[in-house]
């Protein structure tokens, strides 16, 4: 099984942009669609130059047509969530297909939630409608109706004046009521704007035609169409194990964050289109997905780039590593090579300790912290951490890393010191120096018997009452009882209580694309 180059996760007029770019860039591409685009209770579209009024579906149609021509493949499914793995993501559907890829581009868009007014979602789309510049010309010189269900609506209300001299604004609740001073009163009224203050009841329609507004002090409005701001959800939930950072869109809510070529927080994660700004129309949405599917291709050509020069250096498996990879290898090994990880912590580690230990917090140190992200998260969570490398030069991307993350205090940096890094092992952790939480995930020393030693060596550093976590890929195979387990590790029985012990699968994404993994082996120790 190989990954895919990239994944497009959402095939409206954004993805497939993005998927036509990519697949010309004769990247392997695969598109996932839900089958539901954002745009569908639309008749046609408008403002999108040769295709002004072609239905959207058609515009859909059209794009895929173009796209097998680039080997471009395409299903429908809905995502359940997407997940980290070894350089690269893990796509896993609703109905339990599972997909890998480099990169993922999500272009889901969003989901218009309208407000619960009788009659009103019926005409969604067409005398139902948000973006004047879309369907206003529709409506030019018609009766039309504003649902001012927030104040920044009164801006909209002076915009939509600009297609009808026949404006009434509906004041939906008592807070945009209270919002409603006399200065903006009196610019919508200088426009010849109706301001109603009493709630609208219901949406009125004769022989499938909009035509009036009953609010609930009786009244019956005259209306041909009615713009509003219907709440913005967007399609991304699938993507909440990975925590991504949030942007905070005033007046319209939550969404990912991202860059100004559309990375998330995750550098694998890509987005574009509505479910980043809902207020992009179609040439927006496929033009800022164009420009990121770009962006993307030149991300992967550097990844490309940067393991064909690490294939030069260093072995192609594992059976011709050294027997002895000691610290000068390990220190060539980074050295050698760009940045080799993600930037963000072990999932594993971060679901066990946040399970098992909750708010606990206090001194911790992480061995053999690589590149640093599991230190750095330990840090954010409140920990006071210590990241041990060999590697001098894993130790300063650490410093570099946990600095752009905005960790105060870092290795003497001005602030209190939050976070700090080495790079003389276990053994250069003074005599006596003890920690609440020792972390070592994938332990590399000079040698089998160097690495049980070093765990044990670990394990002196842990404060009684303290937890020490191990995770591996070359553990002892010892049965998942307190006494196998603290007994392969060559800790003594009656040191120790065994708080959790369990294996979980790795996928790895090879540097030729090709699916692998093992098992990993978590356990977690608490110092009697």
């Amino acid at each position: 099984m190989r990954a895919h180059d990239i994944i497009i996760i959402g095939g409206g007029a954004a993805g497939l942009s993005a998927a036509e770019l990519l697949g010309r860039a004769r990247r392997d591409v695969l598109v996932i669609d839900s089958g539901a685009p954002r745009n569908r209770f639309a008749t046609n579209m408008h403002g999108v130059l040769g295709h002004d009024g072609l239905p959207p579906l058609d515009l859909l149609e059209k794009g895929r047509a173009e796209l097998a021509s680039y080997g471009v493949s395409m299903t429908t499914n809905d995502i359940a969530s997407v997940t980290e793995i070894v350089r690269g993501l893990k796509v896993t559907c609703t109905d339990g297909t599972v997909e890998y890829a480099r990169a993922v581009l999500v272009a889901t868009g969003i989901d218009d939630v309208l407000p619960e007014i009788p009659g009103l979602a019926e005409h969604w789309g067409d005398s139902v409608f948000q973006c004047p510049y879309c369907h206003g010309w529709e409506h030019r010189d018609q009766r039309i109706g504003v649902l001012a269900s927030s104040p920044m609506l009164f801006g909209y209300a002076q915009l939509l004046r600009n297609w009808t001299a026949e404006l009434t604004v509906f004041v939906t609740a008592q807070d945009v009521a209270d919002a409603l001073d006399d200065a903006t009163r009196q610019r919508l009224e200088a426009r010849g704007a109706t301001i109603v203050t009493s709630p609208i009841a219901e949406v009125l329609s004769t022989d499938g035609a909009l035509t009036g507004v009953r609010t609930q002090d009786g009244s019956v409005h005259a209306i041909d169409a009615i713009g509003l701001h219907p709440e913005a959800r967007p399609r991304d939930t699938f993507l909440a194990p990975l925590d991504l950072q949030r942007t905070e869109l005033p007046g319209m809510g939550s969404f990912l964050a991202t860059d100004e070529f559309g990375r998330t927080s995750h550098p694998r994660v890509w987005a574009a289109g509505n479910v980043i700004d809902p207020r992009l129309n179609v040439p927006a949405s496929t033009g800022q997905a164009s420009m990121t599917a770009g962006m993307l291709n030149t991300t992967l050509v550097t990844e490309d780039t940067d393991n064909a020069v690490h294939a030069l250096t260093m072995p192609s498996s594992h059976d011709a590593w050294p027997d002895v990879a000691d610290d000068d290898f390990w220190e060539e090994t980074y050295a050698q090579a760009p940045p080799r990880w993600s930037g963000r912590p072990n999932s594993a580690l971060v679901r066990v300790l946040t399970e098992e230990l909750g708010d606990t917090r206090g001194r911790a140190v992480d061995i053999g912290c690589g590149e640093g992200a599991d230190t750095i998260w330990l840090a954010r969570q409140g920990w006071d951490a210590l990241g041990v490398e060999v590697s001098s030069t894993a130790a300063q991307r650490s410093r570099d890393a946990a600095v752009a993350a905005g960790l105060s205090g870092v290795d003497g940096t001005d602030g209190a010191a939050s976070v700090r890094f080495t790079d003389t092992g276990v053994l250069g952790i003074p005599d006596g120096e003890r920690f609440d939480l020792v972390t070592a995930s994938y332990l590399h020393a000079p040698s089998q018997d160097r690495r049980s030693s070093l765990l044990v060596n670990a394990g002196e550093l842990v404060s009684p009452g303290g937890h020490l976590f191990i995770l591996s890929h070359v553990m002892p195979d010892a049965a998942p009882e307190e006494s196998g387990a603290v007994d392969a590790l060559g800790f003594d029985l009656d040191a120790w209580e065994l708080v959790r012990d369990e294996t979980v699968d790795r996928a790895v994404i090879g540097f030729n694309g090709e699916i692998g993994g093992h098992p990993d082996r978590v356990v977690l120790l608490r110092r009697r």
